[in-house]
This record gives C-alpha cells, structure tokens and sequence, in this order.
C-alpha cells in the first residue's frame, strides 16, 4: 500500500530549464494541458519582513511570478522579476545552477499553485535540465528539494508539497530523448554529437551507437559575447543589449541601437552608435572563434561523425557559424522538435525546444505510473 501513496498522480508535474537568461518550464495541471512558463533568472537573500513588505500589498493586482519569494527554514530569497527589480540582483551566471535550483523550484511551484488555484498541500512531479558539467550534482539538489518542499514559506503561507517523481537530465537531454524516439533504430548504429549553446554555458554531448556520455561543459554562452561587447563601450548593461543584439541578428542596423544612446546631439548619437555596432560586429568575431575552437577540441572527428543536433538560444543566433563547424556532416537545428503554438505565448521560441521534449518524455512516464497504480489497486481489491 505504501507504494500505492508514491505513485499517486501528482496534481502538478513540471519540468525546468535554469537557464541563465531565464527559468523556462513546462507545467501540466492534473486533467489539464500543458503551458509555458518564465521568470527572470535572478535569485537573491533578503529578510521575511522586507519581502512581506514588497509584496504584501501587491499580490491581488500583480502576476505571481513577478512577486516571488520563497523561505526554506530561516533562509529567504526573492526570485525572478523581484529579485531583479527590487533588490538589484545578479544574474547569478556564476554560482553552479543546482545552488539556485532550489529556490527558483520552489519559487515556480508557488507561481503554479496561485495560477491555478491549487490548495496549499498537493503532489509534484519534477524534471529538471542541468548543464552536463554539473550534471553530477543532480544527486544533491534531490534530498534538498524534497525536505523544502515538505514545507515551505511564500507569499500566501505555507506549501507542503509531497514529491511524488524526480528526473534531472543534462541540457539537452530533452531534445535528445524525443530524437531517439523519432530515430528510432538509426541512434543504435549512429555517433550524433548533440551540441547546446545557452546564454550561461555551451555543452556538448556525444551518443555512440546509443550510448550517451557524461558529456562537457564550457562558460562560452551568450553572456561572453555579452561582456565583450560591454569592454567595448561604455554605460551599457547586459539587459539593454541582448534584446538589441538579437534583433541586429547578422545584420547590424543603427534603428537596433537606438533606443541604447542617450547623447542629444544627432551626431553625438551617432558616433555612438556606430561604436556599439563596431563592438558588437568585433565581439562577435572573437566569440565564435573561441566557442569553433572548443568544439573542434572536444567533438569527433568529423569522419567519425554522422549527424550533429544543434540547439539552444544562442545556437539561432550563430546559426551561419556553427553550421560551419559541420561541413559534411548533416545537421538537425533543435533535434527537429517542434513547439506547440499554444506554448508560445512567452515568445520564447527554440528557447523552450529542450524544456519542452522533456516534458513530452516525463509526462509520458507519469502517465505510465498512475495506470500501474490503477492496475495495483485493481489487484488489491480483487485480490
């Protein structure tokens, strides 16, 4: 019967991607259909009092993920857009993501449970993505999370939330578990290098005849082109810049950098302006030749290699780039995954191909837990 309790179907199962630009996840509600979710990747302490004093007033007319705090014994953290704007956090690119993990967990299952007017005690079921490098830390965010999730403070009161599934796979690990399902018998005979480019991080994983390895991390996300660009000019932050950058894709305009001046002058602006297109144009260029150079030390040789899956934000940006990498060798963008429309109301695109796969994948193993608990039950009352 205690098995019975464990695999009792959960009321939220949720998969997140800890993104350094962002947490993506995936949430289905029991008897509902799946939806999209983001909050801003920041995290920071604060006191119980100065949270319940920023939010206090503000929780009926604002979206819970925009006043999120969690507290997990006497530790308290604003999370996402409040940690941002209101206590001027860091992105956090640099701490181990399963450090923050726990906190932006608890944060998004408190943004479910105010969604979807869920009461203050139900059962969840996670997937989570970590970098390959980090992968091995899996191990510690579970016990942590479970004990938090027993009985954690928010905003409304008390969560108590019993963890009824744990999964955490490396980046990437989503994209690749719907490839081989779509593959079929060809992952068993193939070498596919599965390449992810993030803002935070760049990763590479490597599938030899269906075996997947522990796979090899680099910081060469997005942010190292970010901070480039930043030595190169002056005032400029990386939250201004990554919307513009991403708008000027290959093509570099000055209507991309206007709103980033401020000089009242037009040619004062300018001149401005060009030098940010020059910073960005040359940022660029050493970016990509350092993340080429990383990847042509860790893959396969190229005679050994017989298809390679790029994914990831940054991966569309360098689209030209990192298909140059690859000559030769066939190239499948995101894995082929393709993102319900339904799932796009965040705008976020190629950005949720991961999350998304994985979700597919552990909703479906949900699903075949609750019919064995059904088929236990059955036993036991025929029994």
């Amino acid at each position: 019967m205690g098995r019975l309790t464990k695999l009792a179907y959960p009321e939220i199962t949720l998969t997140l991607d800890f993104g350094g630009s962002g947490t993506k996840g995936i949430v289905q509600v029991k008897g509902g259909v799946p939806h999209a979710l983001y909050m801003e990747p920041e995290v920071i302490e604060a006191t119980r009092l100065s949270l319940i004093d920023k939010t206090e007033n503000n929780l009926s007319n604002a979206y819970p993920e925009n006043v999120a705090w969690v507290g997990v014994g006497d530790e308290y953290r604003a999370v996402g857009y409040l940690a941002a704007n209101y206590y001027s956090a860091a992105q956090g690119l640099r701490p181990r993501k399963y450090e923050l993990a726990l906190y932006k967990t608890l944060a998004a299952i408190w943004v479910v449970k105010q969604k979807y007017k869920l009461s203050e005690a139900f059962r969840v079921s996670l997937a989570l993505l970590l970098p390959p490098g980090e992968f091995e830390d899996s191990s510690l965010l579970k016990p942590m999370l479970k004990e938090a999730l027993a009985g954690f403070n928010t905003p409304t009161g008390e969560i108590q939330a019993n963890l009824t599934n744990y999964e955490c796979f490396p980046e990437g690990g989503g994209i690749y578990a719907m490839y081989c399902k779509n593959s079929k018998a060809a992952i068993k005979r193939q070498i596919v290098a599965l390449v992810m480019v993030g803002y935070r991080n760049a990763s590479l994983l490597v599938s030899r005849r269906g075996i997947l390895d522990k796979g090899k991390t680099t910081n060469l996300g997005m942010a190292r082109m970010v901070e480039l660009v930043m030595e190169r000019t002056a005032g400029l932050t990386s939250s201004q810049l990554v919307p513009a950058i991403l708008a000027a894709g290959n093509h570099p305009k000055p209507q991309h950098f206007l709103k980033l001046v401020r000089g009242s002058e037009r040619s004062i602006r300018d001149t401005e302006i060009d030098k940010i297109i020059s910073a960005v144009e040359s940022a660029r260029t050493e970016y990509a030749t350092s993340l080429a150079s990383w990847l042509k030390e860790v893959l396969p040789p190229s005679s050994e290699l017989d298809e390679a899956i790029v994914c990831g934000g940054t991966a569309d940006y360098l689209h030209q780039e990192l298909n140059a990498i690859f000559p030769g060798t066939p190239v499948t963008w995101h894995g082929g995954v393709e993102i319900p429309t339904s799932l796009n109301e965040q705008w976020l695109g190629t950005r949720l191909a991961d999350v998304w796969a994985l979700s597919v994948y552990h909703a479906a193993k949900v699903k075949a837990l609750a019919k064995l608990q059904e088929q236990e039950k059955e036993a036991v009352v025929n029994g």
